[in-house]
């Protein structure tokens, strides 16, 4: 696991409001926006939780220093903790950083090949209302992750701090954008001719062959491409620094005035490296970002020209209002106050105007938005071009998805995937669909059930095998998930086979015994719930929760069929009530004593199938 902070170095940017809504925002992906956790807040809504961090901001008018703390806490690739590891991780982090007492919100992400926390952390106390900052977190951050690896037997990773910032600022631009940076290059190409340069003539040869200049700036030194990208010596490598290179080289001497020798080559902002050629490809990004620029160039003309001409306009009629007044009033007093008038319609008309035109120049903006080589790639795989998914699938960082996956034996036999909804594409190339209320990734050789790994789930991954590598497949991870998956293809009665032959004679043990009629736990509604039933409930949920909100609560109807979680059974008046939950929403359905007996014996969060007539079956699917 990672831990990272994201400074906020624009204290004008800083709004810890629309973090939280960023952080909260689905962006109509179902994959998205996992679990979200609030602590030391007073509401139960996210919404509300933000506004009254705000506030609790608001009433320190010292600190001139950022008051939201953005802290990402990033899982290896393949790792899905469950909820309450999540929540011990969250807490340990918080009390290491002295955040234990403050107020902050916490959402889970799935739409990476990486699941990962973000948390928008209050640095204002909720009592004290002082600012608290950590004091060299970065260190801490080390010392945290392995700590919490070894605690929750998670998958080791790197911590030793040997980047320096402007490395990793350059790392994480080239893995987020796709392009190479001018401290990766520089590093690739040139990096160890610079270090076996004995003279500052010798290393400004070196430089200038690669198309770069050296110079003073501060009290350091820069690297320059001559096209106005600057970056620090010392980010490209620490012995580059200017104390370390006068050290060795001398005092600093700048380059001469005539460079005779002529760069072999010059940094280009290029994709970087791939398993594939990748040059027809940037070259239609390159055109078509000049085309975005070009366009959204004419498109504000045109919103300043339309702005500028229906102020106008407004002007014209409010002097010819004027004039009109002047012509055929009387009285001083009376022109006076029409005048006013005049004015306050002309100001309403012109700020109507003006919110207009900036409406126009969001919408602009967002229409012909500026986007990066991945994000370019990954808009033209999601509509079908699959050169652009096979660009994204070739980069070095697209490792494929790894622990319980299914895949192919022997050769794939179609790309497409029919009746699958693609909910999102990775940067890596990993697709994610949606097949009804489960999500299956797919790395193009690799098939892995999203978040929870549900029998729902594992039947629509073993149906999307079937459909794009035949009837043989091969099934990889624990001996838990092999077993689920053998027992799945059973009771699905799905023509396929596996090449393990373990699986392959537990999958044909369980279709003997699925022969049986299945065993389901049914349930008829009774009574609908009344009114006051409902308030019961609500309250009791209300008490449990501890919150001061009523929580939503409804009666079960048929357009709620389908997978819930369970929550409680209750009886109330000798009756016997289920509680279930399905987003946000708790549902309550009216049962009998054969399954209030059943249901005592189910813990909270298990998933069960509700049909639209109140019959329930109790799912095999787990909390992870």
């Amino acid at each position: 696991m990672i831990i990272k902070h994201v400074p906020m170095r624009s204290l004008r940017k800083s709004n810890v409001v629309s973090l939280v809504d960023y952080l909260t925002n689905t962006q109509g992906r179902q994959e998205r926006v996992g679990e979200i956790t609030l602590t030391n807040c007073q509401s139960d809504r996210h919404e509300a939780a933000s506004l009254e961090m705000l506030n609790t901001q608001s009433l320190n008018r010292r600190a001139q220093s950022d008051k939201t703390y953005h802290l990402i806490i990033s899982f290896r690739p393949g790792e899905l903790p469950s909820a309450a590891t999540v929540r011990a991780i969250e807490a340990r982090v918080c009390h290491r950083l002295g955040f234990g007492e403050h107020q902050r919100v916490s959402v889970l992400h799935h739409d990476t090949n990486n699941v990962h926390l973000h948390l928008a952390i209050n640095k204002i106390h909720p009592t004290r209302y002082t600012l608290h900052e950590p004091y060299n977190a970065y260190r801490a951050f080390g010392e945290l992750c392995d700590s919490l690896e070894e605690a929750f037997h998670l998958e080791r990773d790197n911590h030793q701090v040997r980047k320096t910032g402007g490395e990793n600022r350059a790392s994480d631009m080239e893995r987020h954008a796709g392009t190479e940076s001018l401290i990766g290059w520089t590093q690739r190409e040139c990096l160890g001719e610079l270090r076996s340069a004995h003279s500052w003539p010798e290393l400004h040869k070196v430089l200038c062959q690669h198309g770069l200049v050296i110079q003073p700036r501060g009290q350091g030194l820069v690297i320059t491409d001559g096209q106005g990208t600057f970056v620090r010596a010392s980010s490209v490598a620490r012995d580059l620094s200017k104390v370390s290179l006068e050290r060795r080289l001398g005092r600093f001497q700048p380059p001469g005035p005539v460079q005779t020798t002529k760069p072999t080559r010059r940094y280009e902002l290029k994709p970087v490296q791939s398993r594939v050629d990748t040059q027809a490809l940037f070259e239609r990004y390159q055109q078509d970002r000049l085309a975005r620029a070009q366009g959204r160039a004419v498109a504000r003309h045109e919103a300043r020209t339309n702005k500028a001409r229906h102020i106008d306009a407004a002007k014209r009629a409010g002097q010819i209002k004027r004039d009109t007044i002047k012509l055929t009033m009387s009285g001083r007093i009376t022109k006076k106050l029409l005048y006013m008038r005049v004015s306050q319609s002309l100001r309403s008309d012109i700020r109507q105007i003006v919110d207009r035109h900036r409406r126009d120049c969001v919408t602009i903006t967002e229409r012909y938005k500026r986007l990066t080589w991945a994000d370019w790639l990954r808009q033209q795989a999601l509509a079908g071009h699959t050169e652009a998914l096979r660009a994204l699938r070739a980069q070095d960082a697209a490792r494929g998805l790894t622990g319980d996956t299914i895949t192919a034996v022997g050769t794939r036999l179609v790309d497409a995937v029919v009746g699958a909804k693609q909910d999102h594409i990775t940067k890596q190339g990993t697709i994610i669909y949606r097949v009804g209320l489960s999500a299956v990734r797919d790395d193009g050789t690799r098939l892995q059930v999203s978040r929870e790994v549900t029998n729902e789930g594992i039947d629509a991954a073993l149906r999307l095998a079937v459909q794009k590598y035949g009837t043989t497949i091969a099934v990889s991870g624990s001996d838990d998930f092999k077993t689920r998956v053998a027992q799945v293809a059973a009771h699905s009665h799905l023509t396929i086979r596996f090449d393990d032959p373990i699986v392959e004679h537990q999958r044909q043990r369980y279709g003997r015994d699925s022969q049986r009629p299945p065993i389901q736990d049914t349930a008829t509604p009774l009574t609908s719930p009344s009114d006051a039933v409902l308030r019961h409930l609500a309250e009791q949920e209300r008490k449990r929760l501890q919150i001061i909100r009523t929580p939503t609560l409804r009666r079960f109807e048929e357009r709620d069929q389908g997978m819930v979680r369970f929550g409680a059974v209750e009886k109330i008046e000798g009756k016997y009530f289920a509680l279930v939950h399905r987003q946000d929403e708790i549902l309550v359905l009216s049962i009998d004593d054969a399954t209030y007996g059943r249901f005592a014996s189910l813990k909270r969060g298990q998933s069960i199938r509700v049909s639209a007539r109140g019959t329930i079956t109790l799912g095999r699917g787990r909390r992870r």
